[in-house]
């Protein structure tokens, strides 16, 4: 479902796209470390908790590259997340921050496998990804091509990737299709023995099932002045969702992205900094930045704070409610003096408020829009995420990493309950080593 925001930091039941992750690993991982001769392995448990007890993640995540052949390199992962809490549904809320919610239990296990063939100056890489939890099952295949130019100073990567998912919900029977495909063209520049740019643009479109099954919309009625009707058979709660929300069935998005990394070789200190530009047909414009210091300490140890930066702007189609009735949409009906319902048209009580209109009011309720969403994750909204993380060599071939990162959400619009956004505590502990 891809339930992200655009700068892709882990939330409350997020579904990551794996064509986006396999052109990630290939296109941007890679070249950073196709030099290196040493075969390889990573292990990482992170621990993702928000602020209240509302959503924990726990993921634990092995990763390997293997020489197989001079010209043959073969890279894996694979990924066990843990999920439990709740999730806000969409529901307007209450005074005091209460709002609806929906408990989430489940655990994904994803993986890909990829071989980086080198002919000459081309390295191709193909990969398949897998992921799977009790409600979404995510296929992706993908393939790069990296062409080195100017005696490998300069790296053109272009990348294809496709993905075939199928989303559900506890409690239902059958799945919805949901597919996508991505296209990522992209230039690696060494300006000189400290300095390294990337730029690339990748293009994606998603077809099929893109709504959230969890998520919803509250429904009612607002007429000056004859005062709210709540939607639903006009029921008496309009702080929780009623109705089912709606998203369009396709999207296309552009993302451009640019970076560097300088080596400020007196200080032992290197910096890492980047743009990400992100646009869709959905109205969202999203701008990400990052820096990271990398500092060597006492030969064996380093030290990396990292600042991130995000906003993004409010999808078209977000609302907090719909003023309709998913019953009467586009017909009218009946009110008596007290504002109780009597009935619709085609009904008695209806027919009964026609022949007294002193004691009865008639309105007529308006249709219901293509696409509607009350999820705060497509609203106009900024994110920081703060941290360090300290790398420490026990050994030529062991490495002890250790991270915390802070993660603050804001919601912009003036309309969405503050209490809807999360914040969280990230702690990260890994090992790496190589042989």
């Amino acid at each position: 479902m891809n339930l992200l925001p655009v700068d892709g930091s882990r939330m409350a039941h997020w579904k990551p796209t794996l064509s986006v992750w396999a052109l990630s690993c290939m296109l941007m991982l890679f070249p950073l470390r196709k030099a290196a001769a040493e075969n390889r392995a990573e292990y990482r448990y992170e621990d993702y908790r928000e602020d209240d007890g509302r959503m924990s993640v726990q993921t634990h995540s092995v990763w390997f590259e293997y020489e197989l052949h001079q010209k043959v390199t073969a890279r894996g992962s694979y990924t066990h997340d843990a999920l439990s809490g709740a999730t806000p549904t969409g529901g307007p809320g209450l005074p005091g921050g209460k709002y609806e919610s929906v408990q989430i239990e489940d655990a994904r296990n994803a993986g890909f496998f990829e071989t980086a063939i080198r002919a000459g100056r081309t390295l191709t890489t193909p990969q398949i990804a897998y992921s799977e939890e009790s409600d979404y099952r995510s296929l992706g295949l993908s393939l790069s091509e990296a062409i080195d130019f100017n005696q490998r100073n300069t790296t053109l990567n272009l990348g294809i990737a496709r993905n075939f998912d199928d989303v559900s919900r506890r409690g239902w029977s059958y799945y919805n299709y949901k597919g996508t495909w991505d296209f990522l063209v992209g230039i690696n520049q060494v300006l000189g023995p400290r300095t390294v740019v990337t730029f690339n643009v990748t293009f994606g479109y998603a077809d099929g099932y893109l709504t959230d099954p969890y998520k919803g919309v509250n429904v009612s009625i607002d007429l000056p002045p004859y005062g709210p009707y709540d939607g639903s058979d006009f029921d008496t709660r309009p702080d929780v969702t009623n109705d089912a929300e709606r998203r369009p069935n396709h999207k296309f998005k552009q993302v451009a992205f640019a970076g560097i990394t300088h080596l400020f070789a007196p200080v032992n200190g290197s910096l890492d900094a980047n743009y990400r530009f992100h646009h869709d047909d959905w109205g969202v414009i999203g701008h990400t930045v990052q820096l990271t210091w990398n500092q060597r300490l006492w030969k064996r140890v380093t030290v990396s704070p990292l600042f991130r930066y995000h906003y993004q702007t409010e999808a078209d189609f977000y609302r907090l409610r719909v003023n309709s009735d998913p019953g009467f949409a586009g017909s009218r009906v009946a009110f008596d003096t007290a504002n109780n319902f009597v009935g619709a048209e085609g009904e008695d009580g209806f027919q009964t408020a026609l022949d007294d209109p002193a004691n009865h009011q008639i309105i007529t309720v308006p249709a219901y829009p293509e696409y509607y969403s009350a999820d705060y994750r497509l609203t106009e909204l900024q994110t920081l995420t703060y941290g360090v993380s300290v790398m420490i060599e026990l050994h030529e071939q062991v490495s002890l990493l250790l991270g915390y990162k802070r993660y603050d959400m804001q919601g912009l619009n003036g309309v969405t309950p503050q209490a809807m956004y999360p914040d969280a505590h990230i702690f990260t502990i890994g090992l790496n080593g190589k042989w």
